[in-house]
């Protein structure tokens, strides 16, 4: 891989793929949410031009409001680290809340210094002057179902979370995963991945290439990949124990590259 570190900031994720982008190496900026107290230290993963971020954020302890209001956008935070109350409901470590533009919630607090996956749909700020009906918000909790293993690939398992406002978030875990002959699959929507523990190595076909290239995932490392790209084929694998956060696009469907097969 080349030594030439890319912003994802400045790229369209739209376009483009973004491979192994190490959070260390991604410039760290502060930033506000209007209508929320409180410090944010914010690193841009991707970005659609349009509006649409994905930011890994630092939230101050005591970051967000008390008062009742609405987000001006869809919001989603996974938490890697912290505790946040999210509408009343404690969202701790890896676990996953969703508020939809417009859903009216009692507020939301960072309990403790909590590191998060921050996932908008537009530029956003918490109106406190709307009213109306309260909201539930979509919480998707880490214990909250079993792990279930991929049978293509042996070594791999999944632990859905939750149907967020845009598409499916699930926990990925893999135990000695080894891919040497194995298929290579792709999604109808774009996948992001944050790998929170352990390393993989991930194969990935890039449109128009007839072989593969491999990228070390090592944990904090993040990959947003555009939809029908082929990956995690020969030349995959695992640590020992390896974990990683996927959120989709749309719903989870598996196209594995080979005999005519798709798994919903």
């Amino acid at each position: 891989m080349s030594g030439t570190v890319t912003d994802p900031a400045v790229v369209d994720r739209r376009h483009r793929s973004l491979l192994a982008v190490r959070e260390a190496e991604v410039p760290s900026r502060m930033m506000s949410i209007s209508g929320c107290e409180g410090r944010i230290e914010a690193r841009t993963l991707s970005k659609d031009m349009s509006g649409p971020a994905t930011r890994l954020v630092m939230l101050s302890s005591g970051w967000g409001s008390g008062v009742v209001g609405a987000f001006t956008a869809d919001v989603e935070l996974f938490v890697v680290r912290g505790d946040l109350m999210v509408a009343g409901e404690r969202v701790g470590q890896y676990d996953y809340a969703a508020v939809r533009s417009g859903e009216v919630i009692p507020g939301i607090r960072a309990l403790s210094p909590t590191l998060a996956l921050l996932m908008t749909s537009a530029p956003v700020r918490y109106d406190s002057s709307v009213g109306g009906m309260l909201s539930k918000p979509v919480i998707g909790s880490a214990s909250g179902s079993p792990w279930t293993p991929v049978s293509e690939l042996p070594g791999r398992f999944i632990r859905p979370l939750a149907d967020g406002p845009h598409g499916q978030v699930w926990l990925a875990g893999a135990r000695s995963w080894t891919n040497e002959d194995g298929p290579w699959h792709s999604h109808a929507g774009a996948e992001e991945v944050f790998v929170l523990d352990g390393e993989f190595t991930m194969a990935e076909r890039l449109p128009g290439h007839d072989g593969g290239e491999t990228h070390d995932w090592e944990a904090g490392t993040y990959t947003y990949r555009l939809a029908g790209q082929l990956h995690a084929g020969p030349g995959s694998g695992s640590s020992e124990l390896a974990l990683a956060f996927h959120r989709m696009q749309g719903h989870r469907t598996i196209r594995w590259d080979g005999p005519d097969r798709m798994e919903e």
